[in-house]
């Protein structure tokens, strides 16, 4: 068994060992390296540049700022709009090679690449209907076909359409089972896919008549079993299967399925979701709706009367939605699930086999937002709802 000091040393030159005993191998982090005096109202994401600035989306806000900690400045980047430069809701941050980024606009269907000067560069559009085979000429889609990751080659990453028209393109949309994880090399403009992400059952709303319909997608039960999936800079695919709580990685070699990781099964209970339905009121909402055979699409806040979701299991997940990390090293960061009385947010770090090599504890009001060179990066939520980006060092 090898020392927790030795192992740290390890951890840090980014040598994949086997798994020592949680018990041996928990790191509680208490306080930070670093802080932003500037709060934040939704921090949806942030990617590191090689020289520790930040690219920092605040999706409530829809503001893209470059991040610097040491000169303790924030440079806001492009502006709100749908010309050139700008982005009408930035919901989530794409690494590119170069130390650019990809900032992924949803109403723009588009990404706005950010440059490592902290200027607006170009947009990405993809040139497929988003999978293999489909017609081209297609844009990134509302609710799937919309990159979610890049490896160091500047291939992107996505999954299928989880929901399908009916018997007319125009039709009521279909939830689906699963969705295929999706890779576009961009030089070449192919697709392929590389393996299958199960969703948890989405609750699809509709009203009004054919060519004149309402949408509204709703969120499946916040606590059904879903896989999640991430991809890390070499280009490997991380499918994490829920409820068995293993992964399955996708790579050069084909597919590679790592042993269960054992964890306690908790009982849902009132307070989780209380919990939950506290966090729904920062989240974002979306209405679709189509007339003639055109698609538009508006956000804001969740309704005030937005119904429970309903079909609440016995017992949590492993983890749940969105609660996957990849680190510049190769792991993965999870975060788990805990019992409603536990407020210390702690997260499994997970390497190349399949086994979680450490796990990290975080004060509670804090949650990871992105993983850096040796560090990683925080949120801390105050008394009245601001955020606080955070930089912690894990070396």
């Amino acid at each position: 068994m090898l020392r927790r000091r030795a192992y740290s040393l390890v951890l840090a030159l980014g040598v994949l060992l086997p798994s020592l005993s949680l018990a041996q191998t928990v790191r509680t982090l208490s306080k930070p390296d670093a802080e932003f005096p500037e709060p934040f109202t939704n921090v949806g994401g942030v990617r590191e540049l090689k020289d520790g600035r930040l690219v920092v989306i605040d999706a409530r806000d829809k503001v893209v700022q470059l991040v610097d900690f040491k000169a303790g400045t924030g440079t806001k980047v492009g502006r709100e709009g749908s010309g050139p430069g700008e982005y009408a809701l930035p919901m989530r941050l794409v690494p590119l090679p170069g130390d650019s980024s990809g900032v992924y606009d949803m109403l723009n269907s588009r990404l706005l690449v950010v440059l490592p000067s902290g200027k607006p560069g170009n947009f990405i559009v993809t040139e497929s209907a988003g999978s293999p085979g489909g017609p081209g000429g297609g844009t990134m889609r509302i609710g799937g076909s919309a990159p979610r990751f890049a490896d160091a080659q500047g291939r992107l990453y996505w999954t299928g359409q989880p929901f399908s028209g009916g018997p007319r393109d125009d039709g009521p949309p279909k939830s689906a089972d699963s969705v295929p994880v999706i890779r576009y090399n961009r030089a070449t403009k192919q697709l392929d896919s590389l393996g299958f992400v199960r969703l948890a059952k989405s609750n699809v709303q509709t009203s009004g008549s054919q060519g004149n319909m309402q949408v509204r997608i709703g969120v499946a039960n916040p606590f059904s079993p879903r896989d999640e999936w991430t991809v890390t800079p070499d280009g490997r695919v991380a499918i994490l299967r829920s409820p068995e709580y293993r992964v399955d990685w996708y790579g050069p070699n084909g597919k590679s399925s790592a042993a269960p990781i054992p964890y306690e099964k908790i009982r849902v209970n009132e307070k989780h979701k209380a919990r939950w339905r506290e966090s729904r009121k920062a989240q974002v909402s979306l209405m679709v709706s189509m007339d003639n055979g055109q698609r538009s699409v508006r956000s804001g806040p969740p309704p005030a009367d937005a119904p429970d979701p309903g079909n609440w299991p016995d017992v949590l997940p492993p983890f749940l939605e969105n609660a996957v990390l990849p680190a510049p090293n190769g792991m993965i960061w999870v975060a788990r699930t805990r019992d409603a009385n536990d407020d210390t947010p702690n997260y499994d770090v997970i390497d190349a086999t399949g086994k979680v090599a450490m796990r990290v504890e975080l004060p509670v009001k804090t949650r990871l937002v992105g993983v850096g060179n040796g560090v990683i990066y925080t949120v801390r939520t105050d008394d009245d709802d601001l955020q606080y980006l955070q930089r912690y060092r894990i070396q």
